[in-house]
């Protein structure tokens, strides 16, 4: 990889409907201006906090405060404007990313603009989601085998939901993209900025999406990254997510074929993956580091797509290697249960604000399943693709659900997709095209992995040459892969 970017961050619709308000309420009154301070232990970095209502529709529920952080351009007399970015997860922090900016964007970006990065609500410092750790971490399995065991997951997450309101107050019933998109254009206002460019990884992308719809007059450029597809229901992204999956054993098996270097160069992978899967389905295949904890097959295909984020297939291979060498204790141990703590847990809960497709039977559950094993069966299917239909059970229903729009920018978007993303297919990245044919350009890194800009030469040049001269490459570009 090129940048710690990579290794730090790729691990991995209604409209809001009109309410009569007030001149002046919370609801529609300018933020003031952002104040600066420097960071704390982050020399040359500013900090910030807005003030923003948690629910613009109903005062009485009070404010909460956005965390902000701003890398200033470095030459001031060429200075575009401000780059709003936005990391994803959802539950990854735009403060933190905002901090890496110096090893995730070019000179050139960091020269022309103020890059500016947030947490957005219940995320990191801004009022975040905390749960209990025993119920984020000790729920029923996540993949029931029968209506019974479906039923315990619906009620565990009915349990997880509660805990997490009380938690964290009322702002758990308000973390939708929607809610999202409106604190980012009261970011833009405390700026002083008329129109922001707009930088959006994976999650970020539905940001980016809703914003370039409800907001498209204050966008200059827009690069979406790593896309979402706000189009698919529930079996179309069971089914392309499992063709991830599979395309990432593939680039696997491919790589260790071509790679002299590999610890499994010339030995069959596709046999000892087959081998270790078999082990895992009759619970005989333990942690290299513990072998008292066994793996399942859904831990097998799962550790699989995590690492292909980057991909370190070198990584993967060295792990696989040492499991064929590990023999299974069956002495498994229980930690004891300690004091009640908190865990930061935002994902489920502003997933479950967005997305519709709820799983309501068993039955349904099971097909779903056997339709991802049927496309990928060397990895089980999906982790992703079962956390979809599985994440939300017990969640109340979806408050604002995505759907597509029309993005109105002046400027087409940039769409950027690596081929075999495991995480956000690049079929995702097609459609989406298909959805704006006259808003959008999509460029297309041949290679594995999640997240697209600093790939190679090529897709930063491409990316650098849009935002600071809103430069089109034509559509359909191709990046080709660099080692």
């Amino acid at each position: 990889m090129r940048t710690p970017r990579a290794t730090a961050l790729r691990w991995a619709a209604a409209t809001i409907a009109a309410v009569s308000l007030t001149a002046g309420s919370p609801a529609t009154a300018s933020p003031s201006p952002l104040k600066w301070t420097s960071c704390e232990d982050r020399p040359g970095f500013d900090c910030g906090t807005l003030t923003l209502p948690i629910d613009r529709g109903d005062p009485r529920l009070g404010t909460f405060e956005m965390a902000v952080a701003r890398h200033r351009a470095t030459d001031p007399a060429r200075r575009i404007g401000v780059l709003v970015v936005n990391p994803g997860g959802p539950g990854e922090s735009g403060v933190s990313f905002t901090f890496g900016a110096r090893w995730t964007f070019s000179p050139e970006v960091l020269a022309r603009f103020d890059v500016v990065g947030f947490d957005p609500r219940g995320i990191g410092r801004s009022q975040p989601v905390r749960c209990s750790t025993g119920l984020v971490f000790g729920g029923p399995g996540s993949h029931p085998g029968d209506a019974a065991g479906f039923e315990r997951l619906r009620e565990h997450g009915e349990r997880l939901h509660q805990d997490c309101a009380r938690h964290t107050g009322p702002i758990i019933d308000h973390l939708s993209t929607d809610d999202v998109v409106a604190d980012v254009d009261a970011l833009r206002r405390a700026l002083g900025e008329s129109r922001i460019s707009y930088y959006g990884l994976s999650y970020g992308t539905v940001i980016g999406q809703r914003l370039a719809e409800l907001h498209g007059g204050t966008v200059r450029a827009m690069v979406l990254d790593s896309v979402v597809d706000r189009g698919v229901n529930a079996r179309e992204y069971v089914a392309s997510a499992a063709r991830a999956a599979a395309d990432s054993f593939e680039e696997w098996r491919r790589w260790n074929e071509l790679t002299p270097s590999s610890p499994l160069h010339g030995q069959d992978v596709v046999a000892l993956w087959d081998d270790l899967m078999a082990k895992a389905a009759r619970g005989e295949l333990a942690t290299p580091d513990d072998p008292a904890t066994l793996l399942t097959v859904h831990d097998l295909g799962n550790t699989l797509t995590t690492i292909a984020y980057l991909p370190d297939w070198a990584e993967l291979s060295t792990w696989v290697l040492s499991l064929r060498e590990t023999v299974s204790s069956s002495a498994a141990t229980k930690s004891a249960d300690g004091p009640e703590s908190l865990f930061p847990s935002p994902m489920r809960s502003i997933t479950c604000a967005d997305r519709d497709f709820r799983v309501r039977t068993y039955a349904e559950y099971d097909a779903l399943t056997r339709l991802e094993r049927r496309i990928s069966p060397r990895t089980a299917g999906s982790a992703r693709g079962n956390n979809a239909i599985t994440g939300c059970l017990g969640s109340p229903e979806a408050r604002t659900p995505q759907r597509p729009g029309v993005m109105r920018t002046s400027v087409p978007v940039l769409l950027l997709n690596n081929r075999y993303d495991p995480s956000t297919p690049h079929e995702w990245a097609v459609s989406v095209r298909r959805q704006q044919p006259h808003a959008t350009v999509l460029v297309t890194y041949e290679g594995a992995g999640h997240g697209t800009y600093d790939r190679s030469d090529c897709t930063i040049e491409v990316s650098d040459a849009y935002l600071t001269s809103l430069a089109l490459p034509r559509d359909g570009f191709s990046c080709p892969v660099t080692s």
